[in-house]
């Protein structure tokens, strides 16, 4: 017969009742930090031929290292820690080299995607080579007693129905993923070929930037970075 829960072993009666995911996905044993958002507790990692080695302790952006000469996080998460990370539901390994990133001063910037031709049949044909999202990165305050620094972000994502092309140009109207009244434009000239961000407060045209490449006009409109007023988490 086979033994009853109550006659196994102490690890592995342990691993029954922690080991698995809450019907959203996420492992048993982490919850979110009310501060940055993140998921963070102890939790099994993915391979189960690891789960002999018991919960390992999962870090939110709370716990990031801070540098001792600008006095902002080296990294958005704590090196050498772990990581609960919910876009592709693993637990992740922050490599210490990662900290080698890090300049004082030098914006942060995460470099979008380009939306691939064969995404969809209907607008990928038309809106291949815009980015999928642009992400603002900066540096705020902690919500809480410490107000220790913290690395947040305003994505914003692109709107199909807003896409306009004219004889000599494309543009198409990306749109905050927080609520706010934020919102960019990204335009393609055709001739001669150039990209340009305008980053808009309401209807107010806050900030501008563009080059002949598409990398180059990212990394320009990225590094402007995050209005004090704009939402980001």
């Amino acid at each position: 017969m086979p033994k009853r829960n109550n006659d196994l072993p102490p690890d592995i009666k342990k691993i029954a009742i922690q080991a698995g995911r809450r019907k959203n996905g996420v492992p048993k044993g982490l919850t979110h930090c009310r501060v940055c958002g993140d998921w963070k507790g102890r939790c099994f990692w993915n391979n189960p031929l690891d789960w002999h080695k018991g919960p390992t302790p999962i870090t939110c952006r709370c716990d990031a290292n801070l540098c001792h000469k600008c006095g902002e996080p080296i990294y958005e998460y704590r090196l050498g820690s772990n990581i609960y990370d919910e876009a592709s539901q693993q637990v992740l390994h922050v490599a210490g080299m990662l900290g080698m990133i890090h300049a004082c001063g030098r914006p942060r910037i995460e470099l979008p995607r380009q939306i691939e031709a064969d995404w969809d049949k209907k607008y990928a044909p038309v809106l291949a080579g815009f980015p999928v999202e642009l992400v603002y990165v900066g540096v705020r305050p902690r919500k809480d007693r410490s107000r220790k620094p913290i690395i947040v972000r305003a994505r914003y994502v692109f709107h199909p129905g807003s896409f306009l092309e004219a004889s000599k140009s494309k543009r198409m109207h990306y749109r905050s993923r927080l609520a706010s009244d934020f919102n960019v434009e990204v335009i393609f000239y055709k001739v001669p070929e150039r990209w340009e961000t305008l980053k808009f407060r309401g209807a107010e045209l806050i900030a501008v930037a563009s080059a002949a490449s598409f990398e180059e006009a990212m990394t320009n409109s990225l590094a402007i970075g995050l209005h004090p007023d704009e939402p980001a988490s």
